[in-house]
């Protein structure tokens, strides 16, 4: 038996060297290991224990094993390198003396910075003498050894030192000899020099200046130490000093301190950007390849995090070597989490030592990392002497990093809401880290509770915007709150990746599994689904919308129409570095067209967190060449102005402007769009893209057994009374078909988690009530058709009623539960829920218009959706739109949208684990869905003089048709190949099945925000849908049909 451990994240560490079978057939008695002497290492993995009351966080709880690289070293048996702790501490360069205190760098840009390194070392011995996993036990000197072929002189001394040497980020050595603590009084640079057994210490100023580490230029040093021998024989002169062992680590210079209520680091009050992150792997489990940590954190670079939480465990040591070579700051997390046991492990003396073995291990593991801003004592776990006691150990050892601990602000006894003012929070944490507060809990914290309490600590979520399914609702909202106030600092997104294990099914259809799909009990169906990646780490559309938010510039725009100028001001969002690494590109759109377009790039040695206008004559001349001033004056098309940023890193040194082609290949990290002119009134059809050529015709009405029909030019209405649902078609072909009311939305992971049970009767959870209001399947009844020959329309009046219980759900535990909780009676009945009034008319050239009004019940709160869904034939699979977008967009989501004309692909519902609503859009303009032909997908023409008639020309051979807003109020669309019926009753992707003979179009007047209420607050009541007065209006106009 070699040694036993029982933290399943960190490393354990375990002597061998007695336990290897070796022969000894050297004279010197040396032990040498031949093919003979085969030595087998077996490891029992225990998946339960004791030390499982410490882990129980919210993931796979079940994945026993080992999940982490196993390997086998070896050192000198005499003496060898233990441990070495570098701070390198970064101060400002002024004249005087430099202190930690006065690190702000200054006015000077770039800024200059001194260095000082402050190092405690230890040295090894053999094996029967060292405590294994501890670094802080010795009581001895290093004892020397005297080699055999001495034994014959009377005094042989084998003396051991060691010799320390940085090396910058170009591989230049800093120091003009490696330091050696034995020899001081020749090397002014060194002091406090301590030398107690074999326990190094000192400190040593670095020469010349600094390059500090940040998350924008994370530039890293390395430092070397060696371990020599020599050997002294009867006084004689010593001999060459012997490389006995070696050690080196990349470090940082850089300060963190907690003051005024910030963060500082660097003296910066950097916000934190931050995502929690669990280890996870679609195929592994919790064993995380190192391709796969580095996918990770590449793109969180991508999309503008600079921060990760590694929850709730201390992770691969190589995730915090990339966080430290990519610039990503880290809070290290021990792995302590009693969720069952909330109020209890933090109180009982035998898990005392336990949690601080955990601590300590940690820490002392990544010490050195420059990545690791602060350390965290775990995750809901309670709060009480045995954290206390966490925090003073980590605070004696390290004082150079903050401590944080969600816990320490709730209540004295369980999991209440946080109490901001608990008098021993401190001795528990350095910031207020709360979890999952609202927007209204962290203005009052930053507004008044702050301020009154005299908090000089900074307010960073631990969690926050829980991203599960579609989700991230108020993205924008949070953030608006902490940029604009004092104390609030940003925090961490919950969580990185979804936790789904790829599966085939008995039909090959590949598919992600999650809790309960293996026949374990218990299990919380799909909660472990909630990060803003999928388990394949594609990005959801949450991920463009955080990019947006943390973007490292941004613009304002003002038109001056009295003088046709105009000014764009550049505000330089970055804490330590200008914006010369970066360029931007402009493209003026007319009519969500682009328009023209070229590049720029920013003033140069912009300083960070300043403001200056940019002059881009480029983007004049277009300006005057298109006449634009006069289209914004008179109103007459949309106009908006696209900026977006790519970083090209040194290329701007060159003082070359890249074109528009060259900046493609680089990354994009910023983006902005101005609307310098919008319409006031619905949009004309006139002025619509031209989709064909049609000679004005005669509108005719007519009414035979109980058919209306509408028709001009070769177009066709056709309505049976008592019923609302047209056919509408050119030739003989179908062209739309199917309308109905629809108020029910497929909910999302926010609106309930329909696979939790519990969760029907939940007040914050608005799924249950939709279902007792049937809204899945609503009816219209008492509906009264008539037509009008002067107005060449048709108007239909009816009563809305939702029909509870009406579809069943198998398999859908909520739905399941609720209709088995409720009566016959109220499963039997219809719901009324209000009116509905449609009118359709057509026009000489065929074109139809849709209007609707609903006038709801004002008792009706929290709707999903009022709207109404539409077919199109299947043949009509490729989509061109004119709408906030390119990405799906929800009200409290789209901070990220722009306008404009997109290609996109009809939804297949696959963008999330478990189906549910998705790729809505908001504003839409016109909708154009055509059938795909011999030329390849339909594309959006650019660049033309007549772009309308060059559109006209992409869809000319091809056939389909064209939806039009025609209102005051842009609608938002949905295009999708399932029902939310469909979407709603599986739990899997893989169980949809395509509709074969249409494709679904949602048009809603409203629709219910995200929000985050998985596990949080829930959509803001402005991003709600209440009963009232609702109204759509649209018109469709068919193309490419011909007799």
């Amino acid at each position: 038996f070699v040694g036993m451990s029982k933290d399943s994240k960190l490393s354990s560490e375990y002597d061998i060297t007695s336990m290897i079978h070796c022969s000894n057939d050297s004279d010197d008695n040396t032990r040498t290991c031949t093919t003979t002497n085969e030595n087998t290492l077996v490891i029992i993995a225990t998946k339960w224990s004791d030390a499982s009351f410490l882990e129980q966080q919210d993931h796979w709880r079940g994945m026993g094993g080992i999940h982490r690289s196993i390997f086998v070293y070896s050192t000198l048996e005499e003496a060898f390198v233990e441990d070495i702790f570098c701070k390198a501490n970064l101060l400002q360069a002024v004249s005087g003396a430099a202190t930690d205190d006065d690190c702000d760098g200054g006015e000077d840009f770039p800024r200059r910075w001194k260095g000082r390194i402050d190092v405690q070392a230890r040295i090894g011995r053999g094996w029967n003498e060292r405590v294994e996993g501890r670094n802080i036990y010795y009581n001895e000197e290093i004892p020397y050894t005297i080699s055999k072929q001495y034994q014959d002189f009377d005094d042989v001394v084998v003396e051991y030192k060691m010799l320390f040497q940085l090396y910058d980020p170009d591989n230049s050595p800093v120091f003009d000899e490696a330091l050696d603590v034995t020899a001081t009084e020749d090397n002014p640079l060194m002091k406090d020099v301590h030398r107690r057994f074999n326990l190094l210490s000192f400190s040593a100023d670095v020469p010349g200046n600094v390059q500090a580490w940040c998350d924008e230029s994370p530039s890293l040093y390395r430092l070397e130490a060696t371990l020599v021998q020599q050997q002294r024989v009867n006084n004689a002169a010593s001999k060459d000093a012997v490389v006995v062992d070696t050690f080196e680590c990349k470090i940082g210079f850089r300060s963190i301190e907690i003051r005024d209520r910030q963060l500082l680091i660097n003296g910066q009050p950097v916000l934190i950007k931050g995502v929690n992150r669990h280890d996870h792997s679609p195929t592994g489990g919790k064993a995380v390849t190192l391709d796969e940590i580095r996918q990770d954190l590449m793109l969180m670079k991508e999309y503008n995090f600079n921060a990760i939480r590694t929850a709730h465990y201390p992770n691969d040591p190589y995730l915090y070597d990339l966080a430290d070579e990519l610039g990503l700051y880290v809070v290290d997390e021990a792995n302590i989490e009693c969720h069952g046991h909330y109020d209890f492990i933090c109180r009982e003396h035998s898990f005392t030592a336990a949690m601080l073995d955990r601590v300590q291990r940690m820490v002392i593991r990544d010490q050195n990392h420059p990545s690791i801003i602060g350390w965290s004592l775990g995750n809901e776990a309670g709060f009480a002497f045995n954290h206390t006691m966490l925090y003073g150990w980590i605070k004696g050892y390290d004082n150079s990093r903050f401590v944080q601990y969600e816990g320490a602000h709730r209540p004295e006894w369980g999991q209440d809401p946080h109490n901001y003012e608990r008098k021993d929070a401190g001795m528990g944490t350095d910031v207020v880290c709360p979890m999952y507060p609202t927007i209204d809990e962290i203005t009052e914290w930053a507004d008044e509770i702050a301020p009154r309490i005299n908090e000089t600590r900074p307010f960073i979520m631990c969690e926050y915007a829980h991203a599960m399914g579609n989700s991230s609702g108020s993205l924008a909202d949070y953030w608006k709150v902490i940029k604009e106030r004092e104390g609030l600092q940003g925090g961490f997104i919950w969580d990185w990746i979804d936790q789904g294990l790829l599966e085939v099914d008995a039909d090959g259809k590949s598919y992600f599994a999650y809790g309960g799909d293996y026949g374990e009990t218990p299990n919380d169906a799909n909660f472990n689904i909630n990060g803003m990646i999928s388990p394949d780490r594609k990005p959801h559309p949450a991920m463009i919308e955080f990019k947006k938010i943390a973007q490292p510039v941004d613009f304002s725009f003002k038109f001056h129409a009295d003088r046709n100028e105009f000014t764009i001001r550049v505000t330089n969002q970055r804490y330590f570095s200008s914006l010369d690494d970066l360029q931007w590109k402009w493209t003026l759109k007319m009519d969500g067209f682009d328009l023209e377009e070229g590049t720029c790039s920013f003033p140069k040695l912009m300083k960070p967190k300043t403001e200056e206008d940019a002059i881009v004559s480029t983007l004049k001349d277009a300006f005057d060449r298109h006449s634009l001033d006069t289209v914004i004056q008179l109103g007459t098309a949309e106009v908006h102005l696209d900026i977006a940023v790519f970083c090209v890193g040194g290329a701007t040194s060159e003082g070359r402007i890249k074109s528009v082609s060259e900046l493609q290949d680089y990354p994009e990290v910023a983006s902005e769009q101005f609307a310098l002119c919008t319409r006031s009134t619905g949009i004309a059809v006139h002025s619509l893209p031209e989709t064909f050529h049609q000679s004005p015709g005669k509108q005719k009405l007519s009414e035979e057994d109980s058919k209306f029909t509408l028709s001009s030019n070769c177009c066709r209405a056709t309505l049976y009374e008592g019923s609302t649902s047209f056919e509408y078609a050119l030739d003989s072909k179908t062209v739309v078909f199917g309308m109905r009311p629809n108020l029910f939305r497929a909910p999302t992971d926010n609106d309930a988690v329909k696979q939790n049970g519990d969760q029907f009767n939940d007040p914050s959870k608005p799924l249950g009530n939709w279902l007792r209001l049937g809204l899945d399947c609503v009816c219209l009844d008492e509906v009264v058709t008539s037509g009008s020959l002067s107005s060449s329309s048709i108007t239909s009046n009816a009563t809305i009623y939702g029909q509870p219980g009406k579809q069943s759900y198998p398999g859908i535990a909520l739905a399941e539960k609720l209709l088995s909780s409720v009566g016959e009676e109220e499963l039997n009945r219809k719901v009324h829920l209000g009116s509905y009034k449609q009118t359709i008319k057509i026009d000489t050239t065929g074109i139809l218009y849709v209007e609707v009004l609903f006038d709801l019940n004002e008792s009706l709160t929290d709707l999903p959706r009022v709207g109404i869904e539409l077919a199109v034939p299947s043949e009509l699979k490729q989509m061109i739109f004119f709408a906030d977008g390119p990405a799906e967009c929800y009200s409290d989501r789209s901070y990220s949208s722009h306008a404009g004309v997109y290609e996109g692909s009809i939804s297949d519902s696959s963008t999330y684990v478990v189906p549910q609503e998705q790729a809505n859009r908001m504003n839409m303009r016109w909708l154009v869905l055509a059938e795909p032909n011999g030329t390849g997908r339909l594309q959006v023409p650019k660049f033309s003089e007549d772009i309308k008639s060059t559109f006209r020309g992409a869809v000319s051979d091809r056939q389909g048709a064209m939806i039009a807003s025609t209102s005051d109020e842009m609608p938002q669309f949905t295009v999708s190949r399932h029902t939310d019926v469909s979407l709603f009753s599986a739990r899997h992707v893989k169980e949809l099945k395509d509709d074969q003979d249409r494709i679904f179009i949602r048009i809603d007047a409203a629709q219910r925000g995200l929000g985050s209420g998985s596990c949080g607050p829930q959509t803001l009541d402005r991003y709600k849908v209440n009963g009232g007065e609702c109204s759509l209006s649209f018109c469709i106009k068919p193309f490419g049909y011909n007799s």
